[in-house]
């Protein structure tokens, strides 16, 4: 079951992410960050070839994931490479459309603060990371992936928050397994044949 953790930079998802991860969760850290650490394919030098590697690696990461029924958190997902095309009005891959939306429970998408903290890897600023927020939801809203907002409170708050819909949401998918099983089981007993036409 995985969610995803999706923003800007300098949203705080790294603290989220590995807030969880103290916590007992699985996660998948930020493919891009890694990338760039390395530094030999760098987004302001190549975007398209450092997306192009990005989902490459992030597939890579996410067929290995075999916790079907854990959660799993992800440091970012499939769709937020497409965003970053977007943003710089390149052609899309057709790549992206060929990609698995129903795999993700949900995309948690993390508020942008007041404030914006750059690092070594970080060459953005806070109106970029406000307007790459609305692409993101975008992307994954369009694919009708449950987007839920994650807004701007202390890094303690922000946890309990997204542990408290992850909850709801396997709830939710309990119940809606349950029922597509009587459902089915229903139509496969002999009590459905009665109801059935005459051909």
């Amino acid at each position: 079951m995985k969610f995803v953790i999706t923003g800007g930079p300098s949203v705080g998802k790294t603290t989220i992410v590995t807030g969880l991860q103290n916590l007992g969760y699985k996660v998948v850290h930020e493919i891009a960050t890694r990338l760039i650490q390395e530094g030999r394919i760098l987004p302001w030098v190549d975007r398209q070839k450092f997306q192009q590697e990005v989902l490459r690696r992030q597939q890579s990461a996410e067929a290995a994931i075999l916790d079907f029924d854990k959660p799993v958190i992800l440091d970012r997902g499939l769709f937020d490479g497409e965003a970053y095309y977007l943003y710089d009005k390149l052609p899309v891959p057709a790549a992206f459309s060929n990609l698995d939306a129903g795999q993700y429970a949900a995309a948690f998408l993390i508020e942008p603060l007041n404030f914006f903290e750059e690092t070594d890897v970080r060459r953005e600023n806070l109106a970029f990371t406000k307007e790459i927020s609305v692409i993101l939801e975008h992307c994954y809203e369009s694919r009708n992936v449950k987007v839920v907002r994650i807004p701007a409170m202390p890094p303690t708050e922000r946890i309990q928050f997204v542990m408290q819909k992850i909850e709801e949401i396997k709830k939710d998918q309990v119940v809606s397994l349950e029922q597509a099983v009587n459902k089915a089981s229903f139509y496969l007993s002999p009590q459905a044949a009665a109801f059935a036409l005459p051909y």
